[in-house]
């Protein structure tokens, strides 16, 4: 029988803690009122990349692979006793450089159960030069929405009444100006600034510290600020993620290569912003 090999190397896997909240943590518990909740919890999972140069020797290009697992709300919220459980899968090519122009593409995948259930993607790309010193980095990312989708809700309100309705939502377009700082042992952090498809502000930051030759500490946060508010001196349009955890590398800070690292986190609560429609 033949035998599968699997090059652990080439592997990233993560784990941590987060935080987020955005449209969809708002839900109908009345005909006018609408309730919200943020959502705490864990995520865990393991990004993937390699070479094609077997494959495709005319371009020197690499592939990535990985998926993201996340747990939040394990208590509830004030309208539901579900949990909140998101499978996030990015899949796409990359180039990586010493010196010059890198880019990449990816398809971002979504699937959530809450109080809704629903399935969007988005298509995540970046165009970015890496100065001659190779610790400098900058450029351009951005995210467009690929699908939509729509759902049955099932609330409750305080006095324990059950209310049904219909939620529709997609992904939020983003595009971001953005620097990355190189460091030793494949660390780096980064921070941007841009805009969405709705004229909200876009701010955030990044990082990567090794702590150890096969563990680094990661964390980030995204902050979307609404171009206005709701009307009713509430935060329903504002949205944000906070995350930090570790990241266990089998191969060590180079154990993909020097080329085949993936140029692209698996997609989270950052990356991929759901709006209602």
């Amino acid at each position: 029988l033949p035998m599968l090999r699997i090059h652990w190397n080439r592997f990233d896997f993560f784990g941590g803690v987060q935080g987020y909240k955005g449209p969809l943590n708002f839900a109908n518990t009345s005909l006018t009122d609408r309730n919200g909740s943020g959502s705490f919890g864990f995520y865990q999972g393991f990004n993937h990349g390699r070479g094609l140069k077997g494959w495709c020797k005319s371009f020197d290009l690499a592939a990535q692979f990985g998926v993201r697992t996340t747990q939040s709300n394990l208590s509830g919220a004030e309208f539901t006793d579900e949990t909140r459980n998101q499978v996030f899968v990015t899949g796409g090519l990359f180039r990586r450089v010493d010196y010059g122009l890198q880019y990449g593409l990816v398809v971002d995948y979504l699937n959530q159960d809450w109080y809704f259930n629903g399935h969007l993607t988005q298509l995540r790309g970046e165009l970015s030069w890496r100065g001659q010193n190779n610790c400098h980095l900058g450029g351009f990312q951005f995210m467009t929405s690929l699908s939509n989708d729509s759902s049955v809700t099932t609330v409750r309100d305080q006095s324990n009444n059950v209310f049904y309705s219909n939620v529709a939502f997609e992904s939020t377009d983003q595009y971001r100006f953005f620097y990355r700082r190189l460091l030793k042992h494949n660390g780096q952090w980064s921070a941007f600034a841009g805009w969405t498809g709705q004229d909200d502000a876009l701010l955030g930051a990044d990082f990567s510290l090794p702590v150890r030759p096969r563990v680094a500490l990661a964390g980030g946060v995204t902050y979307m600020i609404p171009e206005q508010g709701d009307g009713n001196g509430g935060n329903e349009e504002e949205g944000w993620n906070l995350s930090l955890g570790l990241i266990f590398r089998p191969g060590g800070h180079n154990g993909a290569g020097r080329y085949n690292r993936p140029l692209f986190d698996v997609a989270d609560n950052g990356t991929f912003l759901v709006d209602r429609r």
